[in-house]
């Protein structure tokens, strides 16, 4: 075997090696993920909401009712602890305060509040304040993501090893921290519900008959059918 032969063999051996080994890797950044860089965190946060007293004696303002009630079902979702309810004293409208907490307080259990859930304290108001506001508050956990676009020092436009530039994932994250409905559900699973006893009997019944399992679905909504017109 001549030296040209030799060296296009042992070139070969060379490219086959090369061939069945693992290809080549950046390096650790290729394993960035965005949870890790961007955590997003669960922190108690204190909710507020200020209801105005009409001066007239009449109760709520207008609108107020609804934002009330809007506040309760938050607290029901998100709420740690109990609702607190400050109403002011010493203030001019401190008997219209009065009877507008009476009112709020009403509100709250309509819409689900137990009496055991609602604090009713009092606070100092200015003597010639007529408007002193009513204010309820309740522990809430919330969702913080960090800031995105702290760190654009690379040239995102040319990036030939495909790695990951300092600010990616952040905004995900931050959208994730946004819609998610319950923050505590980042921190803990979330209880499963019990089983239904009576759809499992009509499964199992279905099964040992032969018949489909499924819910059968009635009508076109979500048969995919758009329109059942026909062509003339």
């Amino acid at each position: 075997m001549g030296v040209f032969s030799r060296l296009m063999f042992v070139g070969l051996l060379a490219a086959s090696a090369a061939g069945c080994a693992s290809p080549a890797e950046n390096g650790i950044a290729q394993l960035s993920s965005a949870e890790k860089n961007f955590p997003i965190k669960v922190e108690p946060q204190v909710a507020t909401l200020v209801v105005l007293v009409d001066s007239d004696g009449r109760g709520l303002v207008g609108g107020e009712e609804e934002g009330v009630a809007a506040f309760a079902e938050q607290w029901k979702v998100r709420g740690h602890g109990a609702i607190s309810v400050s109403v002011p004293q010493g203030g001019s409208g401190e008997s219209e305060a009065k009877e507008t907490a009476k009112d709020v307080t009403r509100i709250l259990k309509a819409n689900g509040v137990d009496k055991e859930s609602v604090h009713v304290s009092d606070y100092k108001a200015e003597a010639n304040d007529v408007d002193a506001p009513i204010t309820l508050s309740f522990v809430a956990d919330v969702a913080i993501a960090a800031e995105c676009g702290q760190n654009w020092s690379e040239n995102i436009a040319f990036n030939p090893r495909n790695q990951p530039y300092p600010d990616f994932g952040c905004s995900s994250q931050h959208n994730l921290a946004a819609m998610i409905d319950d923050p505590r559900d980042l921190d803990r699973p979330h209880p499963t519900d019990k089983p239904d006893a009576l759809r499992r009997g009509t499964v199992l019944q279905k099964y040992r008959q032969g018949e489909a399992t499924y819910t059968t679905l009635s009508g076109t909504r979500d048969s995919g059918v758009v329109s059942d017109m026909k062509q003339q």
